[in-house]
């Protein structure tokens, strides 16, 4: 049973990220609306040029790896700072649309566990 719910976190998470990419490089949504600290914090990464095109391409590289389910373990682990930022954001800065930030630091982190596993071999203590 652990297995299947694991697939099927994998496979919709998977999705989501897709989702988002696609949506995000394509300019589909429509604009988000902050109050001003947190539009101010995304104005600005808007203007560096390429943070919020490598958080689309690392949703769309991440999803791709889920659902195909090829490098799982190092495709949640490298997208672990972004969840973790993007919930912090929220937090922070806009609390009131925290929800869907909330609901993929939790996938990412439910996933980074069902796979603890896979990362033993580089959490161990050397001897």
């Amino acid at each position: 049973m652990k297995k299947k719910s694991i697939t099927v976190i994998r496979i919709l998470f998977g999705l989501m990220l897709l989702a988002f990419g696609v949506v995000g490089l394509l300019n589909l949504a429509p604009e988000s609306h902050y109050a001003e600290p947190a539009t101010n914090f995304m104005d600005a990464l808007i203007k560096t040029g390429y943070i919020m095109v490598v958080v689309l391409i690392m949703k769309l590289l991440v999803g791709t790896s889920l659902l195909i389910n090829r490098f799982v373990p190092l495709a949640l682990v490298l997208f672990m700072p972004i969840s973790v930022n993007m919930f912090l954001f929220h937090l922070f800065l806009d609390t009131a649309s925290i929800f869907p930030a909330l609901v993929i630091v939790c996938l990412n982190s439910y996933l980074l566990f069902a796979y603890l596993e896979k990362y033993k071999p580089f959490l161990g203590a050397k001897n």
